[in-house]
């Protein structure tokens, strides 16, 4: 699941203040000028999402990108974006001025995603619900591929230290889509010539909601946000349904380490890619700078899990590569009306605090 990257992904605290604020969209124009593509800073351009250089326009309606922020410690700044161009897809996560999330096309970022398909099938890309959007979504539009998306955005507020969205999202690969999906995959052979597919549109909704400190039910860790969501089914029975939260971390996140709850303490971990009902975490090389997920063991069960992966750069991924963290959520089967639930606590920081943290989460939540 990428747009640029073209794949599917299955696989101690003080007082803070908080606040939501629209992000301005006003700046110079140069700011949005590609630098050439041969410069070393042409990367750090595409994948650092900057909200003066996105659309503010979904179909006939207009957001502004919403930030959520609280002050950690009395002076350190964690702010959350959504943005309109990823239809409510967080495309920023900051530690003052440090960037954990690697954007740069409707298929990347921090985002859900999902797949449904029948006995006797398997997952695929061309049935591949996204929050974000589709891959098309960037095909001509200029750098950093921030142009309106297919999904359709209908909320995006924010209150308190709180952010909510609800949206219909998009297939990855639509029915006008004619080149094939991961797996030599066609959307023609996954989706029926109905709306709202023949819009390049899932039948489902998507409502989500991200709160800082204090909004949610840790309010004392200032370096957690909680991230829920309820994916509605408008469409037949399917027998297999799974969704994936999946963050897209900036290049130097190259560290993998999983956090063991009898233990309190984070293992290093092969960084190819490596699956776990342990929590896991990804961090700079330095150890500065981390960020982890954290599923209460009751929500994460016995069929989701952690999962990381990393892949250089390629034609399959932009040649961008990918450093990735996810929770991939199996629910069983899925009719016409269900909802399935999920709900994750992302913590930041440097190392040795996101350790501390994830011990205090499992605490408080066992």
């Amino acid at each position: 699941m990428r747009s640029i990257r073209q794949g599917a992904v299955l696989a101690a605290v003080t007082v803070m203040t908080a606040a939501v604020t629209p992000v301005a969209a006003t700046a110079a124009p140069s700011s949005c000028e590609p630098p050439p593509r041969s410069s070393a800073a042409y990367d750090d351009f595409v994948l650092t999402y900057k909200s003066q250089c996105a659309t503010k326009k979904n179909y006939d309606r207009t957001f502004q990108d919403v930030t959520a922020s609280v002050l950690v410690d009395k002076r350190n700044r964690l702010a959350v974006t959504t943005s309109t161009a990823l239809a409510g897809a967080i495309a920023s996560v900051k530690v003052n001025n440090k960037e954990f999330i690697s954007s740069g096309g409707h298929g990347a970022a921090f985002q859900y995603a999902f797949h449904a398909w029948q006995e006797g099938g398997a997952a695929t890309e061309c049935y591949n619900p996204t929050q974000a959007g589709t891959r098309q979504d960037d095909m001509g539009q200029p750098p950093p591929y921030h142009g309106p998306s297919t999904s359709a955005l209908y909320t995006m507020a924010g209150s308190g230290s709180s952010i909510r969205t609800a949206a219909r999202p998009a297939m990855f690969v639509t029915l006008a889509d004619t080149k094939p999906g991961w797996g030599n995959c066609r959307s023609a052979d996954h989706q029926d010539k109905r709306v709202p597919f023949t819009m390049g549109l899932s039948p489902y909704w998507l409502q989500t909601e991200i709160e800082l400190a204090p909004d949610h039910d840790a309010p004392t860790l200032e370096n957690v946000f909680r991230a829920a969501a309820t994916i509605t089914s408008d469409d037949e029975r399917h027998d297999h349904f799974s969704g994936v939260f999946v963050a897209y971390l900036q290049p130097d996140f190259t560290k993998v380490f999983s956090f063991s709850p009898a233990t309190g303490r984070l293992s290093a971990k092969p960084v190819d890619s490596h699956t776990s009902k342990d929590p896991m975490v990804r961090c700079t090389d330095d150890g500065r700078y981390c960020l982890g997920m954290y599923v209460k063991s009751e929500v994460l069960g016995n069929k989701a899990y952690y999962y990381t992966m990393t892949r250089p750069p390629m034609d399959y991924n932009g040649h961008f590569g990918e450093n990735t963290i996810q929770v991939t959520s199996p629910s069983g089967a899925m009719d016409r009306g269900d909802k399935v639930n999920y709900e994750t606590y992302v913590v930041v920081g440097d190392k040795s605090r996101v350790e501390d943290t994830m011990t205090q989460l499992h605490r408080a939540f066992k």
